[in-house]
This record gives structure tokens, C-alpha cells and sequence, in this order.
């Protein structure tokens, strides 16, 4: 049974996949549309996929789709692979066989996932063989594959990412093992033709009869399948080499996995951390516990906790029948064999202090980059008997165990960043679901030596990194007594500011206005779809490009050093050509210009204009230049019709900004908050009964510091970047959430109007983004008399219509909050 998060993903997986086939089907069926590259372009068009700036080209220039789904560590990301596989075949495909290749990146994922797959008991290999009607074989590299297996069957060929980046070489080395694939030797006028309609393929000269001969290679076969491709820790694989590798296997679409995608992938799903938390499948809190005197006492809080969980697991064990052991996890300073003995903790140092607490010698192992002592264990078998896992930093990659629930920490924090991608080896929850009992449904961390902030920074970090940076606040923090210094506590909002200013919790959203009814104003909606291409002055923006056209070439300057260091400088051409056509102009355009027949009509006008002024020559050298300075123009059109568009809903009255208690489409402050404090924050402005000091960086600490000084205010709250919190729909797609909220008041403890302020690190201030947002406060402020009230309930107190927003940067916030306040 998939969680609601995997059916949420499946479903955006397979609305992917029908939005390619519909463009597909559009493509081969309309001839004015062949110019356009393929049918990806057109697909992308889309409003929902406009973001996407990834556009790769196979190794024979074929356009294909290569996008990615964001799920963090313990999401089920072999689950979601294998549903990619069938809503590939059912929906896109449209065939039940067929090649598909699954690159892993670590050797232990890569064992299990293959033992997995090849495992005809197990659910993922019975829903493989679902889609392929009993068909199904899962291969590896160095395993011969027919032609007529490929034919017949669904075939999963599995290979790690340095098989597919670094060992290129012998992928693409000959073999007898897929000859079925290739013409015969003697047959060269069949090799020629298998290559004119496969460039990319590689061949080896023959050097006798001056003819070529395809490699009969993995790395050959797979060019000819245009397969499938699946990417597990696709981030690893997005450098441009790795790109370039990827782009010249053939595939026909690429599906990536990955907890933390890195900019410029084109994400069709997102799984936060949060909806791993309401699925249980996480150890969740987190609790932290340190500094301790010395490593030798945390090693005994480690032992009691972790011989306390023991007790509970057995427990769970006799009433459930789930079997559980858990596993401590130790990070030292030292594990070579010749590193003992130089002040710093050693493995064998915590080794022979585990032995001396009582624990079993064969329940202790090393694993370091020259001991592996786990490597022979299964360690979710009952076979196993490991306990505490000694480790540098071997752990934090290649290897997972659910069974690992403690992460002992020797080294000092402020150095150690090894830590961050420990955190992640402890959060997977057995068997992907709560257990009932708490003290299995969570994790711990102990410390030895370090400031408290400084471990909570870097495992903060670690959840980050395991894509769980949005559980990063829920973590509790123990001294080394085991008390809690921060447990996470449900506040509300002060009980005199619901009774006597609940007027003041209402803030100002715009809707948009339908007949009588009304709704949430949407950029996808109500800006997108009104952006006038039409009146792009492409004419007098040519007029004066031309002007620049052809008049530099690239110059770099080159040194040449020889053997006895003398130096020479001279300058060089740096300059190069690309084919300036309609295809590459609309392909540039096309990440600008969500409708691909728009940018396809400007791409051509643009073309027919230049090529009558300037040879080919000439535009193939500033193709580059010439689709930027398009690019920037079109993109500056683009903007100024997303304000005006905006501006005029607000003329035809469309447009409104109001208070509501509607719950469906007003904005009231949440009634409850988690923080997670040390001690009580002492606010006694704060709108809540307290404040998540942690959630604040210097800048909003002076902020606060400001707002509690001051003797007009009413009541203050730090925003969050959540939902259910606050957040303003400008002209542009991005949602702006200010960081604060503070009601003034009058001589007669009045409410007088609502401040929000955004405040702007000095590092920000004047950047694009910063002006934005500044301009979208401003068109509030415009709105004052005219913010409109919608009161559904007869129960709601009357509705405050007074506000100001105001962006405050950072070195003025005591001037412009005093003048305010």
C-alpha cells in the first residue's frame, strides 16, 4: 500500500508522462510543427513545466525529457523507481517490454536493490512483473543480453554511476555479449547504415579495407535502445560531464531521484520532510544530548540508551513480532593502524572502552576505508549480532541500516562536517512505520565535546542534506544528564489580544472577484495566460542589434610557460560558432516563452530579419550573443506585461485586496505555534506566549529587540516560510512572505493598522528580487481605504482594514521602525 505522499508523486509521475504523449501525438500529427525540434518543446510550452531550464540532447541530437523527483532519505525511493517503470510503460511507451537502466550510486544500494529486483517474492519485482505480464530480467554488466530479450521481455539492466561515468571505457569496449545488437562483421554497408541513423555509436577502424565496423559494446547497445534511465542520487550526477555521459546514451527520457536537486533540475515532484513525519516513516524528534564531561562518559549514556531501547525492542518484538535490534553508531577521530597513540580518540581506543562497559567484543565493529567489519553482515538479519559501529566518516555514504538509532559524536563540532551526513544514517524508522512505542520512534544524538549551537547547526545541516530540511526546527536538545533543554512546546496566541484584538489577526490577501463568489488571485491563473507576445517590439529591437552584430571576435590573452619558467603573454582568438537557425533560436527562446508556437513565430521573424542583413557565417559566430540579448529583452517584455497585467485587474475592479474570515479564502494568524527554547524567550509583546528564538538570525534578533522597545506596539510575530502562515501573490510567480507582523496601537490602547515588515540582509539590498518586492509593498500601500472586508461568519469580531508594508535593509531598521512605531 503506497503512502499518500508516494500516491500524490505516482499521480504527478503519470500526468508527466500523459502531457508528453498528448505533445507527442500533437508533433507527428502537425506539419507546422516539425521546425520546433521535437515534441519536448512543446510539452514544456505547458505553464506548469515553464520553469524547466533543463533541455538536454542526446548524443545524436535528439531533444528529450530529464527530470527530477525531490524525496528525501527513507522516502521509498526504490518504490517510487519502480512505479516510474510502470506508468513509463503503461502511458508513454506503450509497450510492456523493452530496455530500462537503473544507475545506482552506492555499492550497498546498488546489492540490495538488485537482490530486490531479481527476488521473484518480493513486491517490487511482482509489480515489475505486473507490468510486463510475467516477462521480466534483471541484468548486470558483464551479463550477455539478446536482442530477442530486449524484444520479449522487460529488461532492468543495473549499473553504478562509475560504471556509467568513470569506467566509460569498458562499457564501451567490445564484446561478444551483445553482438545480436550490431550487422555482422562483413556486412559494412549495414554498419554504415546503422550509424547514419545513430552518429554517436562509437566504431573501431578497420584500417585493411578502410571501412568502419560498430563496436559491439554495453555502452553500444544501449545508445541503440533509446532506453528508459533511471538516476538514483541524481545530484551526483549532474556535474557536465556526468550530463554529457548521461545525454550520450540515447535515452529517451530520464527519471532522477534525489533528497537534495541542485539548481537548474527540472523537479516534476517535490516530498518534504514533514510528509515523511505524518507517515511515520522517520525517527522523529530528534533528541540531542551533551556536552559530556569526557567521550569516556558519553560512551556510557550511549551503552544505557542504547541497552534501554534493546529492552523495548524485545518488548515490541514479543507483542508484535517485528524484529528490531538497535545499533549505536560511534564517530571517531582516528581508525588507521598507525594513528594510535597521538592524542586524538582512536576506533581501537573506543573499542576496548565498549569492551570494559560489558559489551561483547563480536558486537563491536570497525568500518573505516581499510577495516570493514560490517562488510560479510547483513545487519537486519537476526544473524547478525553488531551492535556499536565504530566509524571516521566510512558511514556517511554508502551504507543504511534502519536498526541504527543512536549517532555518539567524539570529535569537536566545530570541525567535524563528517557529522552533518552521519545524522542521516539514524533516521530511517524500521520497517518504514511507527512502531507505537516512543522510545523506538525516535533518534538520538549524544556529543562529547563542542558548544551546544555548534552540534545543533551541523545537525541541522544533516537533515538538510537527507532533504529534511524543513523537520530542521523539530529537534530537541539534552545536557548530559539527559534533561531537556529545549523540549518542543504547542503555544498560542495570548489569550488578551484574542479577547480584546482579534480584529488585529486578520491580514489582507488578493482575490479575485467572480460574480458574487470570490477566490485566491493565482500568477498560473490570472497573469500567465494574459502575457501578450504580440506586441514584442521585435522590429526596433533587431534595428538595433544589428548595429553590434558582427563587430568583435573573442580575444583571450595565453601564456606559455617552457621548462626553465620563462613566460610569454600573447593574445588569442577565443571566438566560436554555433549554427545560428530558426531550431536554435527557438530552442533559446523557448526558456523564456512558455507557448512554444509564440516562440517559434518570434524565432523565425527574428531569423528572416538577420539573414538578410548578415552571412551565415557571421551569425553562426554571434549565435550566442544574439539569443542572449533576445533573451533579455523578451524577458524585460515579460515582466513589464506581469505588472501591468496585474495593475489592470486592479483597474476593472477584478482584482481586490481584503480582509475575510472566510476560511477558504481570508488569512487569519495561525491560533497555535511550536517553539523549541532552552528557557521561556522573554516577548512580552510577542503574540504568542512564546517565541522559537531559534528561528531567528541577527538581523531579526535586533529587529525584535527594536519592536519590544517601542511603546506603541500592540503585538508582534515572527512570520514562517510554512504553510498556514502568511504569505503575499505579487505580479511575479514566487509568493513573498514577510518576516514580521506588528499591530500598533494608539494613546487608547486601540489597534491603529497592522505593520508587515520584510526585512533584507545588506547583501540583499537593491538586488532584483529585493526591488520586487519593495514595488508589490508599495501597490499594497496604494490600497489603503479600498482594502475591501468579507465577514461569513457572525461570530467574527469587526475586521481591521488598516495596513502598511514597508521592506526594511539591514543597517536602517532602527530608523525606519522607530519612525513606524
Amino acid at each position: 500500500m503506497l503512502k499518500n505522499y508516494q500516491q500524490r508523486v505516482v499521480y504527478e509521475l503519470e500526468t508527466f508522462f500523459s502531457d508528453l504523449d498528448t505533445s507527442r501525438e500533437a508533433f507527428e500529427s502537425t506539419p507546422a510543427l516539425q521546425t520546433i525540434g521535437g515534441y519536448v518543446p512543446l510539452a514544456f510550452g505547458k505553464p506548469e513545466y515553464a520553469q524547466f531550464s533543463d533541455r538536454p540532447k542526446t548524443g545524436h541530437g535528439k531533444l528529450y525529457p530529464r527530470v527530477c523527483i525531490k524525496i528525501p532519505t527513507g522516502g521509498g525511493k526504490t518504490l517510487v523507481a519502480v512505479e516510474t517503470i510502470r506508468a513509463h510503460k503503461n502511458i508513454l511507451a506503450k509497450e510492456k517490454t523493452g530496455l530500462v537502466v537503473w544507475i545506482t550510486h552506492r555499492d550497498q544500494i546498488y546489492r540490495q536493490t538488485l537482490e530486490n529486483l531479481k527476488n521473484k517474492r518480493h513486491f517490487y519485482r511482482q509489480m515489475l512483473d505486473q507490468v510486463s505480464g510475467n516477462r521480466t530480467l534483471i541484468l548486470e554488466k558483464g551479463q550477455s543480453i539478446r536482442k530477442q530479450d530486449v524484444e520479449e521481455n522487460l529488461v532492468v539492466l543495473m549499473l553504478m554511476i562509475q560504471s556509467a561515468t568513470r569506467d566509460t571505457n569498458k562499457i564501451f569496449e567490445d564484446s561478444g555479449g551483445y553482438t545480436d545488437f550490431f550487422p555482422t562483421e562483413n556486412r559494412y554497408d549495414q554498419h554504415a547504415e546503422l550509424l547514419k541513423g545513430i552518429p554517436n555509436l562509437d566504431t573501431v577502424d578497420d584500417n585493411l579495407f578502410e571501412r568502419m565496423q560498430i563496436k559491439t559494446s554495453l555502452g553500444n547497445m544501449i545508445r541503440t535502445q533509446e532506453p528508459l534511465i533511471i538516476v538514483d542520487e541524481f545530484h551526483t550526477m549532474f556535474t557536465p560531464k556526468a550530463k554529457e555521459t548521461l545525454d550520450g546514451l540515447n535515452p529517451s527520457l530520464i527519471i532522477g531521484l534525489s533528497a537534495t536537486p541542485k539548481a537548474g533540475m527540472n523537479i516534476i515532484s517535490r516530498v518534504s520532510g514533514r510528509e515523511l513525519k505524518e507517515e511515520e516513516m522517520i525517527k522523529l524528534p530528534l533528541r540531542m544530548q551533551g556536552p559530556s564531561r569526557d567521550w569516556q562518559e558519553m560512551l556510557g549514556l550511549v551503552k544505557a540508551k542504547r541497552d534501554g531501547l534493546e529492552k523495548k525492542a524485545n518488548e515490541y518484538e514479543r507483542n508484535k513480532g517485528s524484529y528490531i535490534r538497535p545499533i549505536a553508531l560511534i564517530q571517531v577521530e582516528r581508525t588507521g593502524k598507525e594513528q594510535r597513540g597521538q592524542g586524538l580518540v582512536h576506533s581501537e581506543d573506543v573499542r576496548e572502552a565498549l569492551i570494559e562497559l560489558g559489551v561483547a567484543p563480536h558486537e563491536v565493529a570497525v568500518k573505516s576505508s581499510s577495516i570493514d567489519e560490517i562488510k560479510a553482515q547483513k545487519l537486519l538479519s537476526e544473524d547478525s549480532e553488531i551492535r556499536y559501529i565504530i566509524t571516521k566518516e566510512a558511514l556517511k555514504e554508502g551504507w543504511d541500516c534502519s536498526f541504527a538509532y543512536i549517532l555518539g559524536v567524539i570529535p569537536n563540532a566545530q570541525n567535524n562536517n563528517s557529522m552533518t551526513q552521519l545524522v542521516g544514517r539514524i533516521l530511517r524508522q524500521p520497517y518504514a512505520y511507527k512502531t507505537g512505542v516512543p522510545e523506538l520512534d525516535e533518534s538520538h544524538v549524544f556529543f562529547a565535546r563542542g558548544q551546544t549551537q555548534e552540534v545543533l547547526q551541523k545537525v541541522k545541516t544533516g537533515l538538510e542534506e537527507e532533504g529534511l530540511g524543513d523537520m530542521a526546527t523539530g529537534i530537541e536538545v539534552y545536557d548530559h544528564h539527559g534533561n531537556s533543554l529545549n523540549p518542543p512546546q504547542v503555544v498560542s496566541i495570548r489569550k488578551e489580544f484574542l479577547k480584546k484584538h482579534r480584529d488585529s489577526l486578520f491580514l489582507p490577501v488578493w482575490l479575485v472577484k467572480e460574480g458574487k463568489t470570490y477566490r485566491r488571485f493565482s500568477y498560473d491563473v490570472d497573469i500567465e495566460p494574459r502575457v501578450d507576445w504580440d506586441s514584442f517590439k521585435l522590429k526596433e529591437i533587431l534595428k538595433e542589434l544589428k548595429q553590434t552584430i558582427g563587430r568583435q571576435r573573442g580575444r583571450q590573452t595565453e601564456v606559455l610557460v617552457d621548462l626553465e619558467g620563462n613566460e610569454e603573454a600573447r593574445e588569442v582568438d577565443a571566438s566560436y560558432s554555433i549554427k545560428f537557425d530558426e531550431l536554435y533560436l527557438t530552442r533559446r527562446l523557448s526558456d523564456t516563452i512558455d507557448n512554444a508556437f509564440t516562440a517559434h513565430s518570434i524565432a523565425r521573424d527574428a531569423y528572416s530579419a538577420l539573414a538578410g542583413d548578415f552571412d551565415s557565417e557571421v551569425l553562426d559566430r554571434d549565435a550566442g550573443y544574439i539569443a542572449r540579448e533576445l533573451e533579455k529583452c523578451l524577458v524585460t517584455h515579460k515582466k513589464e506585461q506581469e505588472q501591468g497585467i496585474f495593475e489592470q485587474l486592479i483597474a476593472d475592479e477584478t482584482l481586490i485586496l481584503a480582509v475575510s474570515d472566510d476560511d477558504t479564502v481570508g488569512f487569519e494568524m495561525p491560533a497555535k505555534d511550536v517553539v523549541f527554547n532552552s528557557i521561556k524567550a522573554m516577548y512580552p509583546k510577542s503574540l504568542y506566549e512564546d517565541v522559537d528564538i531559534q528561528s531567528l538570525n541577527s538581523l531579526e534578533r535586533e529587529v525584535v529587540r527594536i519592536i519590544e522597545d517601542s511603546p506603541n506596539v500592540l503585538w508582534w510575530s515572527r512570520n514562517k516560510a510554512e504553510r498556514g502562515w502568511y504569505a503575499v501573490q505579487g505580479w511575479q510567480k514566487g509568493r513573498i512572505r514577510p518576516d514580521f507582523m506588528i499591530a500598533r496601537k494608539n494613546d487608547n490602547d486601540e489597534l491603529e493598522f497592522v505593520y508587515v515588515v520584510e526585512s533584507k540582509g545588506e547583501q540583499l539590498v537593491g538586488n532584483a528580487d529585493t526591488e520586487y518586492k519593495s514595488s508589490v509593498f508599495e501597490k499594497m500601500n496604494t490600497m489603503k481605504g479600498n482594502v475591501e472586508q468579507i465577514k461569513t461568519k457572525t461570530t467574527t469580531v469587526a475586521l481591521n482594514d488598516r495596513f502598511e508594508f514597508e521592506l526594511v535593509p539591514q543597517g536602517e531598521e532602527e530608523k525606519i521602525l522607530r519612525s513606524r512605531l
